[in-house]
């Protein structure tokens, strides 16, 4: 396969659904692996609840959706994030960079020191590793994205987070 994906990682949620579990085999080859009994195995998996992003990363009513766990072998982690008008991240900053993919709805994202960028639906925005960055929805407008970075490999974080961003870095001021 050549998309860079491991199809197990997708199918695989915060349920607790292991590769086992969750797929008995995978397309090898461009044939497709049936489980044991000789019947196909990709299947809807249950959806995990949202989460009311914590204080201490978010200002304002964020929610969070939590779609691929980046278990091992996959280090992908991909969140569903709303925001509501004026809400925000915290600064922080990923080991290994940041891909969002706006869904919905206007928002602002910038880099410390660079210029207050504005996101619509459809655009791409890439953090390169390590650079302290926030984003949110604009002033007046919700904000979705879809937010997708690697972990360090063990499952863990590898967002470092800092504080929360003021009104007046939110204002451009």
């Amino acid at each position: 396969m050549s998309s860079g994906w491991d199809r197990r990682s997708v199918l695989r949620t915060s349920a607790g659904l292991t590769a086992t579990g969750a797929l008995t085999g995978l397309a090898v080859g461009g044939e497709t692996a049936h489980a044991a009994e000789g019947r196909p195995t990709t299947g809807k998996l249950p959806k995990p609840p949202s989460a009311k992003g914590a204080a201490d990363r978010f200002t304002g009513d964020v929610w969070v959706d939590n779609l691929v766990a980046g278990e091992a072998p996959s280090r992908l982690r991909a969140s569903m994030v709303r925001f509501a008008p004026c809400s925000r991240t915290a600064w922080h900053r990923h080991d290994h960079g940041q891909t969002l993919h706006v869904t919905e709805g206007i928002g602002f994202v910038q880099a410390r020191g660079g210029k207050l960028i504005v996101m619509r639906a459809g655009d791409i925005i890439h953090t390169p590793p390590g650079e302290w960055h926030w984003h949110g929805a604009a002033i007046e407008h919700c904000m979705v994205h879809l937010a997708m970075v690697e972990t360090n490999g063990d499952g863990g974080d590898a967002t470092e987070w800092g504080r929360l961003v003021t009104d007046e870095e939110y204002e451009g001021r």
